[in-house]
């Protein structure tokens, strides 16, 4: 596109930023007057690319008085929206590239320029889901999937070089642990190593430690087995402007999303407007929870983006969501997010936005906000909304950015009234207002099948139980009671094993929801500390890992020296990217398979 400020209808809103007039910006607040300042904040991101794209042709006059008439037109309209950015995953994004090459042959067969084909918005493709657990360190066979590829060659595709097996201590008085002997303390016996992207650190006094070899054998299969899609997205990353490919070992779309790629408020020459994003993958909308508008839309409606075309939706609906109070010490976030997931779908939000405000927006830090967002999808909403507030700005600080931009950042937000401010007592018009009370929301769970379906912990026994006898549903299985009971024994490494109903046989920390928040992940550390020096041990059958959404992610880990006992228990980082949670994992063993379809067969005969 061109830039956003050229020969468009609304050029006479632009104004210079006060105190720096080599930033501009559409002082959108000045066109709606009192109905702007009724507008949810996700409204408004719409109203301003609105205003900046009106061209009289894709982006209409019509289409701006529309979003600016919310109230009266939600439900009613179809308006289409400009994001500023893209963001794709490998698994659901590669059809795009490979149509941007098809476009470069057909241009040259018709005997035009290849090289002027390019994506008309600035787009990032993080290659995460080809990442299979094919080992790991409670491995049930160290064999590949069968997969294709040529493996023979994997080891020379790999980025990653084996590290010394030792890294002698430097003599800190502070360290707790021995690096050379590779002892976890003096008590504790031996952990397996550690893997940081950059750089890899000791989890006592951040020296360097080497890499696990799960990470190694994985990340060479992997690249073996995926070397020609890999090789067509090293090319995609030099051919077309535009375009920035993320690759394999680095983490989750979603997470690198919020860490790396989010601009908050986007600069484009001297033209300052707010960050935003749609993507193919459905927890785009963890950037939400930064104060970005970002949610997860299909192939065709996100090349359409790519090419310079808006996406259209209809005005939606906006739910405001009041939080109150402040949830209790025992209460995580993943305790909140579930609650408020419970509640969202109870009063059905599916196909609106939800947009977050009252006196517990402030008690939430980024990464709750992050967490809760990216439930989104869960709960049916299209997005969920946390409007920039204080409390975006000191995390932004905090994580390293440029306090020059932060300090125009604010003053630009604070400008056209899309800054959240707790002392303003007056908040938006929204289509409904629900309240949630923190205070409310205890220690849960969800499932046995569902994330939705939240069970307090107090519960959780009977609950389940309770599903062995429902029918066959989202929460039954119906069981017979004589045969809830029953156990199937299974011979694994020499010893004799018994499964039942209710057994684990896959555990894995890299939830695509709690990997953004370290407040979760460092108390499955501790609680892995616990267990470790308790004496508790996780049965050998059972397939353990441990794959975080960023290095980020292994350095708070391994900087708060919890990373050695999540390893004791099995829970080594097999790699970067999703894999369990979309199926990524290699097979159980034979044992274990056997057992579980042996349970199966003798429940389908009692029901036949």
């Amino acid at each position: 596109m061109d830039s956003p400020s050229a020969g468009y209808t609304f050029e006479y809103l632009i104004e210079t930023l006060s105190g720096n007039p080599h930033k501009k910006f559409f002082n959108v607040p000045k066109l709606g007057g009192t109905k702007y300042d009724i507008l949810p904040y996700s409204i408004r991101v719409l109203l301003e690319a609105a205003v900046r794209n009106c061209d009289g042709f894709l982006m209409k006059k019509e289409d701006v008085m529309n979003i600016l008439d919310w109230k009266t037109k939600q439900s009613n309209v179809e308006v289409p929206f400009f994001p500023a950015r893209v963001v794709l995953q490998d698994f659901t994004g590669i059809p795009a590239m490979v149509d941007f090459a098809a476009m470069r042959e057909a241009v040259k067969s018709l005997g035009g320029d290849p090289k002027k084909v390019h994506p008309a918005c600035p787009t990032d493709l993080t290659v995460d889901h080809s990442l299979q657990i094919d080992f790991s360190k409670c491995a049930i066979q160290n064999a590949p999937n069968p997969g294709g590829g040529d493996l023979q060659k994997a080891g020379k595709l790999s980025p990653l070089k084996v590290q010394p097996k030792k890294f002698p201590c430097r003599g800190q008085t502070t360290c707790r642990g021995s690096c050379d002997s590779g002892e976890l303390s003096r008590n504790s016996g031996t952990f397996s190593s550690q893997i940081e992207n950059t750089p890899i650190l000791c989890p006592f006094h951040l020296q360097p430690v080497p890499e696990p070899e799960t990470v190694l054998k994985n990340q060479e299969v992997e690249f073996g087995r995926n070397r020609e899609r890999l090789q067509f997205f090293k090319w995609s990353s030099g051919a077309f402007k535009n375009v920035a490919v993320i690759p394999p070992g680095t983490g989750m779309a979603h997470q690198v999303n919020l860490e790396y790629l989010s601009r908050v408020v986007f600069e484009e020459k001297d033209l300052l407007f707010p960050d935003s994003v749609i993507g193919t993958d459905s927890h785009i909308t963890m950037v939400n929870g930064l104060g970005i508008l970002g949610w997860g839309v299909g192939g065709i409606e996100t090349e359409a983006v790519m090419l310079g075309l808006p996406v259209t939706l209809t005005l939606p609906e906006v739910v405001g969501c009041e939080l109150t109070g402040s949830s209790n010490a025992f209460v995580t976030s993943i305790d909140i997010v579930l609650g408020i997931t419970k509640h969202l779908r109870q009063v059905g939000v599916a196909g609106k936005f939800v947009e977050f405000f009252g006196s517990g927006v402030s008690q939430l830090s980024i990464v709750d906000r992050t967490t809760i967002a990216n439930m989104c999808p869960e709960y049916g909403a299209i997005l969920s909304f946390f409007p920039v507030d204080n409390v975006t700005l000191r995390h932004l600080e905090h994580t390293g950015f440029d306090k020059t931009k932060l300090e125009s950042m604010e003053k630009y937000l604070k400008a056209v009234k899309l800054f959240r401010n707790d002392e303003n007592s007056s908040e938006p018009e929204y289509s409904q207002v629900i309240q949630i009370n923190l205070n409310s929301i205890v220690a849960s769970v969800s499932g046995p099948k569902r994330p939705q379906d939240r069970v307090a912990i107090t519960d959780m026994k009977s609950d389940f139980q309770a599903c062995l006898n429902e029918k066959v549903g989202f929460k039954g299985f119906q069981v017979a009671a004589e045969k809830q009971s029953d156990t199937v024994s299974i011979h694994y490494d020499g010893s004799e094993y018994k499964l039942s109903h209710g057994s684990v046989v896959i555990a894995a920390v890299i939830s695509c929801t709690n990997n953004c928040n370290p407040s979760v992940m460092l108390a499955a550390g501790l609680l892995a500390k616990k267990a470790v020096e308790t004496g508790l041990r996780v049965k050998p059958y059972i397939r353990t890992s441990l794959s975080p959404g960023s290095g980020m992610v292994t350095h708070y880990l391994s900087s708060s020296g919890v990373l050695p006992y999540l390893s004791k228990l099995g829970f080594e980082i097999v790699g970067y990217g999703c894999s369990t949670c979309v199926g990524n994992t290699a097979p159980l063993s034979e044992a274990v398979l056997n057992a579980v379809k042996q349970v199966l067969t003798l429940r389908a005969r009692k029901f036949t």
